[in-house]
């Protein structure tokens, strides 16, 4: 997106089976969206001219890459919107996001939370990112009285802070939690792993924590055995004596949440060592499409050749018709993915939280935070939807009051040849699991 700080841009169990993705055809859109219309919002056409929502997240500093992947996502999502006549309960109101960067640091989230909200006089929030900010800046959602609506925080955390505006559309640390376990044990039981020492590193953040809390919960004796619990406290720019620890442990499997960067330094330190024991990655770093440019050829050759798994919130090459749809107007828009390009999960979380406003905008018919943040509430947004490009909700995504996301589902990826490959649920698998 053009600049940073003032910059205004314009303009359950498993996946639905694979019959049931082909069956979401333009007649399941066409039902879903009459339903949509049918409501109030709708029917009270108001005027405005312009709806804004901020956008704050990290453009520079280590957490950078994020930003710079969601941000396009959020640009090319108002674009559609706003090309195909604007929010139409508000006259064919246009929307524009007012984008800060917050550095990832809390205190600046805060302080251009603050100048969005008061000067700038926004309807709603996309952000805040991580899951330390969810913890010490949901609040300000409801002191405010504007939803804020977050493409990335994952901490159970937050959902006991007792906000009615505060949300994530994100996989959760439950999930990346739960679903780290249950690809563990489908490689122990279908694959012949052997698992039962298990080493733990991860992020220690709200976010890292979150995720190994549950993670440990599943992980019970007499089944397995955790021989190394080894939370790191960033910045690190180098992990080798984490992986010297790791290594010394013997584990049969090392299993992580850490964020992109962090990957990328873990694996190198891996390879530095020789050391490549099978890794099954709980968090979107190790399925980041990003990741091979990031080692480089050579260490990205030695290392995920070797068996590297992690969880897709969202990926080019899951078969669901919404996601496909919006990645092609991507691609025609001359966006690039992967190596040298944008990472494809961010991207499109960025553009999923513009659709959430885009619909909630019309079921409320008001520029109002407290009307918005309603619409929100009482939004279910059935699978199939021309706005529910998130492939990981199944029937439809909706939250509790809390913002907690309701019927989340993880796929998993294996790095097989240099390139990322679904790998579960089998029914949409484009590979078998492989441990060589």
């Amino acid at each position: 997106m053009k600049g940073r700080s003032d910059c205004q841009c314009h303009g359950a169990e498993e996946l639905t089976r694979r019959g049931v993705l082909k069956a979401a055809s333009a007649s399941a859109v066409a039902l879903a969206g009459s339903a949509l219309l049918s409501r109030k919002g709708w029917t009270q056409q108001r005027k405005a001219d312009v709806v804004r929502l901020g956008f704050v997240f990290p453009f520079s500093g280590r957490l950078a890459s994020y930003g710079e992947s969601a941000g396009p996502g959020v640009e090319l999502a108002v674009r559609q919107i706003n090309e195909a006549g604007g929010i139409r309960a508000l006259g064919g109101a246009k929307l524009e996001v007012i984008t800060a960067d917050d550095r990832g640091d809390p205190k600046v989230a805060s302080s251009e939370i603050e100048r969005l909200v008061t000067r700038e006089k926004i309807s709603g929030l996309i952000g805040v990112f991580s899951s330390t900010q969810a913890v010490s800046l949901g609040m300000l959602a409801d002191q405010y009285e504007i939803p804020f609506t977050s493409p990335s925080w994952t901490t159970p955390k937050a959902f006991s802070l007792g906000s009615r505006y505060s949300r994530t559309l994100n996989l959760t640390g439950e999930s990346f939690g739960a679903g780290g376990a249950a690809i563990l044990r489908k490689l122990i039981s279908s694959h012949g792993l052997k698992a039962q020492r298990v080493a733990l590193i991860y992020d220690n953040s709200e976010y890292g924590r979150g995720v190994i809390t549950v993670l440990k919960a599943e992980l019970r004796p007499p089944a397995f055995d955790i021989v190394v619990d080894l939370p790191v406290t960033p910045p690190v720019t180098d992990y080798s004596p984490q992986m010297l620890r790791i290594r010394d442990a013997k584990p049969d499997v090392l299993m992580a949440a850490q964020y992109f960067q962090d990957t990328v330094l873990t694996l190198r330190a891996m390879d530095a060592l020789g050391y490549h024991p099978v890794f099954v990655g709980c968090a979107s770093g190790f399925s980041d499409a990003r990741l091979p440019d990031a080692l480089g050829p050579d260490v990205a050759r030695r290392v995920l050749s070797r068996p590297v798994f992690g969880p897709i919130a969202i990926g080019a090459n899951i078969p669901y018709p919404p996601l496909q749809a919006f990645y092609r107007k991507a691609v025609q828009a001359g966006i690039k993915f992967g190596t040298g390009g944008l990472d494809v999960n961010w991207f499109m979380l960025g553009a999923q939280t513009v659709f959430v406003y885009k619909v909630a905008l019309e079921q409320a018919g008001s520029t109002e935070g407290k009307a918005i943040n309603k619409a929100i509430l009482n939004m279910s947004l059935p699978r199939g939807s021309e706005w529910l490009i998130a492939p990981f909700y199944d029937p439809a995504l909706k939250w509790e009051e809390t913002g907690k996301p309701l019927n989340q589902i993880t796929p998993y990826i294996q790095w097989q040849k240099g390139k990322m490959v679904l790998i579960h649920p089998e029914d949409l698998a484009e590979a078998k699991p492989s441990l060589i």
